[in-house]
C-alpha cells in the first residue's frame, strides 16, 4: 500500500516546547492530532502485514479477516485408521490480541511533544511495532464440542467371575478394556493449536474392569467352610416346590466382610404373586395354609450352616411349634414382613452361599477361607409342660484342640400343638 505522506513540522523540543506561532501552530497541532487519532503510524505490522496509514476500522477488518482465516485451520484425529477432521472454530479455538486496534491508537496518544516525537521516529524508520494473535483452546467450548465424541469403549472390560459347581471353584479371568483418554486428547489438542499441528493420533488408555482376577482371588472363596443338610421326608409337592424355589433364589449370594446378610432381603416376598404355592405354615401356634409354606426349611438349613461356620447371628426366631427337620432350638423361622434370619460375615473374607435340594435333602454350603475352627452345636430341653417346651442351644468352638468359646446361644420356646 502506498504510504501516507506524513507531515514533519519544524518543532524544537526540550524545555522550550514548539517554536511555531499563532494560527500556524494551532493548525499544525490539529493536523498532528487528527492524523494520529485517525491513521496508524508507519513501521507498524500485524502478523507480518503492514498497517501503515490504516484507519481503526481497516485494522479491525484485517484482524477479523485473519481470525476467519485461522478458524479454517483444521486438525485431523486418527483412531484405528479412521479419521475425523474438525476446524479450529469447531474445536472452540479463540484468540488473544483481537483488541490490537485499540492498543495501537492508545499508544499514539499523548502530549503534542510526545506525539510529534513518536511520529518523527516512525517516519525516520525508528519505530518498530509488531502485533500478533495468540490462538488458544477455549476449554468450555472444546468440552461442549467433544462431550458426545469418543465416549464408547473401544473394547469392553470383562469382570472376573467365580462359578461353583458342587464343591469345585472356578475363576474366570478378567480382561482389560480400552477407551480414548479424553484428558490426554485435550492436552494434545491444546498443543496442536499452539504449534499449528494438523494431525493427532488419538491416545488410548486401558480400562480395568470393576472386578479383576486379583479381586476375585483376594475375596478368599477357597473351600467349603460349613455345610448343613436337613431331610425332606414327609414334604408334599407344594412344600417341596417352595423349598426348591427359595433355595434356588438363595444360592449364589456373595457376602462381603462385615456385611450383614438378610434371608428375607435375598429371597424376597414368598407369596403367590412371586410364584410360591400354598402349603402348611405355623401361625401363632396353629397350622394354616398359606403361600410359601416350607420356605422355613431353607432358612433353618442356612441357620445350621451359619452356626457351624461360626458366623455372627444378628437376628433369629424359632417357630411357634416344633419342626421335624432340625433338632429343637436349631430352627429359624422367616415370614413376609415378619421374622427374618440375619447374620454378619465376621470371617474377614468374602463368603459365598450355595443352596439346593438333592437326594431328598435341603443343603446349604458356605464357601470361604477356613479358620481351622471346629464348631459343635447342641440343644437341651430345660423345661416341658403341657403347653410348651423350652430349649437351650449351645455352641462350642475349638481350634487345635483348645476351646475358644462355649456359650448358650439361644433360648427357644415352642407351644405344643393342640395345647
Amino acid at each position: 500500500m502506498k504510504l501516507r505522506n506524513w507531515i514533519i513540522g519544524s518543532v524544537v523540543t526540550g524545555s522550550i516546547g514548539l517554536c511555531v506561532a499563532g494560527g500556524f501552530a494551532y493548525n499544525y497541532v490539529n493536523k498532528l492530532n487528527k492524523e494520529l487519532d485517525t491513521y496508524v503510524l508507519p513501521r507498524t505490522t500485524f502478523e507480518g502485514v503492514s498497517l501503515d496509514g490504516k484507519t481503526k476500522k481497516e485494522v479491525n477488518d484485517i484482524i477479523q479477516q485473519k481470525v476467519e482465516q485461522l478458524n479454517q485451520h483444521a486438525i485431523t484425529y486418527t483412531l484405528n485408521e479412521q479419521n475425523n477432521t474438525y476446524t479450529w472454530k469447531n474445536l472452540g479455538v479463540q484468540y488473544k490480541g483481537t483488541e490490537i486496534a485499540d492498543q495501537i491508537f492508545k499508544e499514539q496518544q499523548g502530549s503534542v511533544t510526545e506525539r510529534y516525537n513518536l511520529r518523527k521516529k516512525a517516519v525516520q524508520n525508528g519505530l518498530d511495532r509488531n502485533y500478533h494473535l495468540q490462538a488458544y483452546l477455549n476449554s468450555a467450548k472444546y468440552d461442549e464440542f467433544m462431550k458426545d465424541k469418543y465416549n464408547d469403549f473401544l473394547s469392553t472390560p470383562e469382570n472376573a467371575s467365580i462359578s461353583i459347581t458342587g464343591t469345585n471353584i472356578q475363576i474366570t479371568q478378567s480382561t482389560d478394556g480400552s477407551k480414548v483418554d479424553k484428558n490426554q486428547l485435550k492436552a494434545l489438542t491444546e498443543q496442536a493449536v499452539s504449534t499449528v499441528n494438523q494431525q493427532i493420533q488419538i491416545p488410548v488408555v486401558a480400562v480395568k474392569p470393576e472386578r479383576t482376577t486379583e479381586d476375585v482371588q483376594n475375596m478368599g472363596i477357597k473351600e467349603v467352610i460349613a455345610e448343613y443338610h436337613t431331610p425332606m421326608n414327609g414334604r408334599n409337592g407344594s412344600q417341596l416346590f417352595n423349598v426348591q424355589r427359595a433355595a434356588s433364589t438363595l444360592t449364589g449370594a456373595f457376602i462381603a466382610p462385615d456385611e450383614v446378610f438378610s434371608f428375607n432381603g435375598r429371597v424376597g416376598i414368598t407369596d403367590a404373586a412371586n410364584g410360591y404355592q400354598s402349603a402348611a405354615v405355623y401361625v401363632n401356634g396353629k397350622v394354616e395354609q398359606s403361600a410359601g409354606g416350607g420356605v422355613c426349611q431353607v432358612s433353618s438349613t442356612l441357620y445350621g450352616a451359619i452356626l457351624r461356620a461360626d458366623l455372627s447371628i444378628v437376628e433369629r426366631s424359632n417357630h411357634s411349634l416344633p419342626v421335624h427337620y432340625v433338632p429343637l432350638g436349631q430352627d429359624a423361622t422367616v415370614a413376609d414382613y415378619g421374622p427374618d434370619l440375619k447374620f454378619k460375615n465376621n470371617t474377614g473374607h468374602h463368603i459365598y452361599i450355595q443352596s439346593f435340594v438333592e437326594n431328598n435333602e435341603a443343603v446349604v454350603r458356605i464357601f470361604g477361607t477356613s479358620t481351622g475352627k471346629n464348631v459343635q452345636v447342641s440343644s437341651q430341653v430345660v423345661s416341658e409342660t403341657a403347653k410348651n417346651v423350652i430349649v437351650y442351644t449351645y455352641k462350642t468352638v475349638t481350634q487345635n484342640g483348645q476351646v475358644l468359646e462355649s456359650d448358650r446361644i439361644s433360648k427357644s420356646t415352642y407351644a405344643k400343638q393342640g395345647a
